[in-house]
């Protein structure tokens, strides 16, 4: 586990993660841009309220991708599931075919 100083929208916290500095310091910019971004369009947007928008916006687009992920996984198995079926089917039309 890694520690790490950061800022977001001027506010210092030190965190602990398992993620590497890399990853850390794109999320932290992705952040501190669009609370920033927040406030400099809405000068009556707080960072407390940004940081809000910003979570709910993130748990939205968490949630989609969650939704989309369980949707491909599926379909995976079922194209796994007709794989499996031309596999068998072949290989019995191939025994058939040796008899």
């Amino acid at each position: 586990m890694e520690k790490y100083d950061l800022e977001i929208a001027g506010i210092a916290m030190t965190v602990k993660t398992d993620e590497n500095e890399d990853f850390v310091s794109y999320v932290v910019d992705e952040l501190d841009g669009k609370i920033n971004e927040m406030v400099r369009k809405n000068p009556r947007c707080t960072k407390t309220e940004a940081a809000i928008l910003c979570a709910l916006e993130f748990g939205c687009d968490r949630a989609r991708l969650d939704k989309r992920l369980k949707n491909l996984e599926a379909q995976v198995a079922l194209y796994s599931a007709n794989v499996n079926r031309l596999k068998e089917e072949n290989t019995e039309l191939k025994r058939r075919l040796g008899d």
